[in-house]
């Protein structure tokens, strides 16, 4: 039994230096959003918060329920974070967030403007 000691600490040490190693890494996504850079001009960056804080908290990572939805849909034919789309169209964007789609509820006027909307469905849309 003792001679199998060394071995366990090993292992364990190991196992530890990867968790601490790992341990502030998050899965990366194999495609880079065209949404990333910052924006540069003022209705694009106003774009991107609304979106931040009305869509990022599902749609903004791999791991949100939107973005799970999506992947399962699509299955990976399409990105499933919205920001790394690039056929996202305005009138698309405008429409479910209005009526909503699956399990994404509806957002009426009075949570996102109709100004505010069109900010988010134009940072999504491809850039031209």
């Amino acid at each position: 039994m003792k001679g199998l000691r060394p071995r366990r600490g090993l292992a364990f040490a190991g196992c530890a230096f990867l968790a601490i190693a790992l341990g502030g890494c998050v899965p990366l996504s194999t495609q880079p959003s065209p949404h990333s850079a910052p924006a540069a001009d003022p209705a694009r960056a106003a774009g991107r918060k609304t979106f931040d804080k009305w869509c990022g908290d599902c749609h903004g990572t791999p791991s949100g329920p939107g973005s799970l939805a999506i992947q399962r849909k699509y299955r990976g034919a399409l990105p499933a974070v919205l920001e790394q789309r690039s056929d996202l169209r305005p009138e698309y964007v405008k429409l479910v967030v209005r009526h909503g789609i699956s399990f994404m509820p509806s957002f009426r006027k009075t949570e996102i403007s109709d100004a505010d909307l069109a900010l988010v469905a134009a940072y999504l849309a491809p850039s031209q």
